[in-house]
């Protein structure tokens, strides 16, 4: 009888400890929200024998991938938090689209008109940096990275 107490008693204190840490972890949507850089973009490949292409994605390559796309064709992303996104070119043009995130929040979706767009993996979301995934060829299998920096606003850097 006494085992069985204790092992209740254990179980009862992981159930806890686990309802604690779920009640208290920040929503993943809470670290997207802010505006984003495009720092830079690699492309990523795995070969039938199981060597690994990894490589930058130069100027002209990355217009030869977004001619596919509708949407990615920014370099600063700023997520608000009524989930809208406003997608700013270096030309100053800006497109504002809804983003949802799916999945166990690791899966980015972008509404433009009420359809679904395009789909980004997050593969790593930070404070400062955001590194980001989608495939945009099924022939080659190549996944695309790219990876993001927090832009600070400027204010702050001027206080500093």
């Amino acid at each position: 009888m006494t085992v069985v107490r204790l092992f209740l008693s254990v179980l009862f204190a992981l159930l806890l400890f686990s309802g604690f840490i779920i009640l208290n972890k920040e929503s993943p949507e809470k670290d997207l929200i802010g505006q984003w850089e495009e720092v830079s973009w690699e492309y990523e490949k795995v070969n039938h024998d199981g060597t690994l292409i990894d490589f930058q994605i130069n100027d002209g390559q990355q217009e030869e991938i977004r001619k596919n796309l509708l949407i990615h064709k920014s370099e600063i992303w700023s997520f608000f938090s009524d989930h809208t996104l406003d997608l700013k070119t270096i030309e100053g043009t800006s497109e504002k689209v809804v983003w949802n995130l799916k999945g166990r929040g690791h899966i980015l979706e972008l509404e433009h008109e009420g359809k679904r767009v395009e789909d980004y993996q997050i593969q790593y979301l930070s404070h400062d940096s955001m590194i980001i995934h989608f495939n945009f060829d099924l022939q080659v299998r190549g996944i695309v990275k790219m990876t993001f920096k927090r832009k600070m606003k400027e204010e702050y850097a001027q206080k500093i």
